[in-house]
């Protein structure tokens, strides 16, 4: 009999967190787990859930809301409904909380950090005492499991004082992007106006100030004066668009393309050279880690959680976060020296295989799973001893 497990996200629409619940669910063992997946009503994520044949279970009053009295109530009534053997929550409080009060084993991720000190604009409580605390005893007390899902999101937590015998380090995992054939690359390059002889670079991310776009687009303008065959794609739609199109035509940089939204974002990392990654905040970027898969090394802001992907002269070069002339340096380093782009590349290949592939994610996953149910076992095993010897005492007497 499979062992019955509650996801709980409180995502309305498919961030990386649902992301990375979509690609475990595509590669858990079905035979061994009966998976379903809790999550708002209308929520985006559902039909893509469904899509790959896992069932779905739609509360309202959770959407994108971490915390609230009605929701705990909802997810009580539906997990004494349920009777299942683990709740797997990504943020949404209320599901551990509901959890708690009906005695089950919580399993919860943590997928983001703080934000970048120079940007954060988080209110100063939050970083201090008590609230910091708060949030480390709630973890402490509220989950049985905590995954980070990368070191830098372990140490965040930890410095909120979560108990560090909790916490297990489970590397975000994704599918590999198919590579293409030489004619879909050379296609793809003909659709931008890119040549063979172009060193194309691209930055996946949304248009938004924490991605450091800015910093991009001013490298590209030291860029062109160096080298006029170095072209750079900024991928993606935002709320800083406007400005950052702006922005490139005031320093009139010509060597960058904005594409807008691409729908299959294979087709730009299967034909370029280079990934660009300049955020100020990162846990485990999915572009990164899909470049990686392609053999595609990566120039990196050196913030949170980048490090732990982009290893320094390892699968990439870093560079200090907003030091757009330490960007324009690392790019053009690697335009001129072939071989250890080359290098890097097959380095990014191999370290893709060892700890970032979905399976390697998915087998820790379920090793966490298995460590919980087997407690649960030995727990009600313990019971019906104590069962029994209290039965056998009223015998005697």
């Amino acid at each position: 009999m499979a062992h019955k497990i509650l996801n709980v996200i409180s995502d309305s629409n498919i961030g990386g967190a649902g992301k990375l619940l979509l690609t475990f669910l595509a590669n858990v063992n079905r035979e061994e787990f009966d998976i379903s997946v809790v999550l708002p009503k209308d929520s985006l994520l559902t039909a893509e859930i469904e899509k790959i044949d896992i069932r779905t279970i739609e509360i309202e009053g959770i959407s994108d809301k971490s915390f609230g009295m009605s929701a705990v109530k909802k997810l009580s009534a539906l997990y004494k409904e349920e009777k299942p053997h683990i709740i797997h929550t990504h943020a949404a409080l209320s599901a551990r909380v509901a959890a708690k009060l009906n005695r089950l084993k919580v399993v919860h991720t943590r997928h983001s950090v703080h934000t970048s000190q120079r940007l954060a604009k988080e209110p100063g409580y939050k970083k201090r005492f008590p609230y910091k605390h708060l949030v480390g005893a709630l973890n402490n007390y509220l989950s049985d499991i905590i995954i980070a899902t990368s070191p830098v999101a372990k140490l965040s937590m930890v410095e909120t004082g979560t108990n560090q015998k909790k916490t297990v380090m489970v590397y975000n995992g994704i599918n590999g992007l198919k590579p293409l054939t030489e004619k879909q690359r050379r296609s793809c390059r003909e659709h931008f106006y890119l040549t063979d002889n172009d060193f194309v670079c691209a930055i996946i991310a949304r248009l938004e100030k924490v991605k450091g776009h800015e910093y991009v687009i001013k490298a590209a303008q030291l860029l062109q004066k160096e080298d006029r065959s170095i072209k750079i794609l900024i991928v993606g739609t935002g709320s800083e668009e406007e400005a950052l199109k702006q922005l490139a035509d005031e320093l009139e940089v010509d060597n960058v393309i904005f594409t807008g939204f691409v729908e299959e974002i294979r087709y730009i990392t299967g034909m370029i050279d280079l990934q660009i990654n300049a955020s100020h905040t990162e846990t485990t970027n999915l572009a990164l880690l899909e470049g990686l898969s392609l053999g595609v090394p990566a120039v990196a802001s050196d913030c949170a959680g980048n490090p732990f992907v982009i290893n320094d002269g390892v699968n990439g070069l870093l560079f200090e976060e907003s030091d757009y002339v330490g960007l324009s340096k690392a790019i053009l380093e690697l335009k001129r020296n072939p071989k250890e782009l080359q290098h890097l590349g097959n380095r990014a290949r191999e370290i893709f295989a060892e700890k970032f592939d979905s399976k390697v994610m998915t087998r820790r996953v379920e090793d966490i799973y298995r460590e919980l149910i087997a407690d649960i076992k030995v727990r009600q095993e313990e019971v019906m001893m104590d069962d029994e010897e209290e039965s056998g005492a009223e015998n005697q007497a």
